[in-house]
């Protein structure tokens, strides 16, 4: 116990622990949990949840409301340019447009943040601080939730998730139609219909849960259901994927790996990148290293590190954010470049009016994650970037 709270990994202490722990102390004060990059946050007022908020890009209002299909990507790049020349909220910007009901939007904000504590059942690898009396300043959307409820649900998806990992054991698989019309109860869904029309062939489960701007669990929940009931089928895996992309849940659970002594030279290499300014090639490194299922307080840092001053190099030197990209090739062309899934999302928003900056903004991607995808994609000869036009900035 510190005199913040307490702290430590879910590795020594699970999450139903800590939120049974914070219920029956009937704690105020704010849980965080970090892993890789991103951190989610439980707010807690005398052993009630109260709210969440979440860095990671899919839980953002925006992300909600396109998944929705409340609003399109257009709609939403429009009012994020709005909201960063007034600091007026999203939500109120919709509503003002008359694009959303205030109703919904309060409705859509209550289910991100149940959303958002619901995904950390299926972290299984995290560091967590639970700092008492700390709440969100600001307006914040409250809900009031028993902790019992949030167990009983977390429980629910940790379970059905070890299914679907059964059925599908990681996000580079690909989906095929098998040529069985969806049942009239499914067909009726919005949600279902859009991952429907998602699996042609060509896509992976890392594709559609890009292009449909949504939780996983929630994609692969419904593409559970039409590879178990034969409307779709798994084609094939891809040799390799560029990006390294894996599925959340617990069948990505990590494994102890190298011992100290044979991961130190490995820290050492990335600390010299870091030293000699060579960010990204910390992060492949580091990478690799993670990739293998390695979890270690150093790695952690390092990478958050060498995320940080990529992310800032990139804006400077290889992406300036006003810049627009532009296809050196034919969108058509690139279905054989065996682009990863970060990739083929950015690429096909690549419509020449965009700057990176607008992109970005309606991207489901980690910040560091969209950055390394487009400079790949520059190094490819795939795009190029050119300056905005004179008359479009004066417009």
């Amino acid at each position: 116990m510190s005199q913040q709270g307490l702290s430590g990994s879910l590795g020594t202490m699970t999450l139903p622990d800590l939120l049974q722990w914070a219920s029956r102390g009937q704690k105020t004060g704010t849980l965080a949990l970090s892993n890789e990059g991103l951190t989610k946050r439980i707010y807690l007022r005398d052993g009630i949840i109260v709210g969440s908020s979440s860095n990671d890009p899919r839980d953002y209002l925006g992300q909600v409301l396109l998944s929705e299909g409340l609003i399109s990507e257009q709609q939403l790049k429009e009012a994020i340019d709005l909201q960063a020349r007034t600091r007026v909220m999203l939500g109120r910007i919709v509503v003002q447009w008359n694009l959303v009901s205030e109703s919904r939007v309060a409705a859509v904000l209550r289910q991100k943040a149940e959303e958002t504590i619901y995904s950390l059942f299926l972290w299984t690898d995290a560091t967590f601080e639970f700092t008492d009396g700390a709440l969100p300043p600001g307006e914040q959307v409250m809900i009031s939730v028993q902790v019992e409820e949030v167990l009983l649900e977390g429980v629910r998806r940790y379970d059905t998730s070890c299914k679907i990992r059964e059925l599908l054991p990681n996000n580079h698989l690909i989906l095929v139609k098998t040529g069985r019309l969806l049942a009239h109860d499914i067909a009726t869904k919005a949600f279902a219909k859009k991952l429907f029309d998602l699996v042609d062939g060509r896509r992976s489960i890392a594709d559609i849960v890009l292009e449909s701007h949504s939780a996983e669990f929630n994609v692969c929940q419904v593409l559970y259901v039409f590879v178990q009931h034969g409307y779709a089928a798994v084609a094939t895996q891809p040799e390799s994927v560029a990006d390294g992309s894996s599925s959340q849940g617990p069948s990505a659970a990590s494994h102890p790996g190298p011992t100290p002594a044979a991961l130190e030279p490995v820290l050492k290499a990335a600390r010299l990148h870091l030293d000699r300014g060579e960010y990204e090639a910390a992060l492949i490194l580091l990478d690799s290293i993670r990739d293998e299922g390695v979890r270690n307080p150093e790695l952690a840092a390092l990478t958050v590190t060498a995320e940080q001053y990529f992310v800032e190099r990139a804006y400077r030197h290889y992406l300036p954010p006003g810049k627009i990209p532009i296809l050196k090739r034919p969108l058509e062309s690139l279905v054989g470049d065996n682009l990863s899934p970060a990739e083929g999302f950015l690429v096909s928003r690549v419509n020449g009016s965009w700057d990176l900056r607008s992109i970005m903004s309606i991207s489901p991607l980690r910040e560091v994650d969209a950055l390394r995808a487009l400079k790949r994609l520059r190094e490819r000869g795939i795009i190029d970037l050119v300056d905005v036009p004179p008359a479009a900035k004066t417009a």
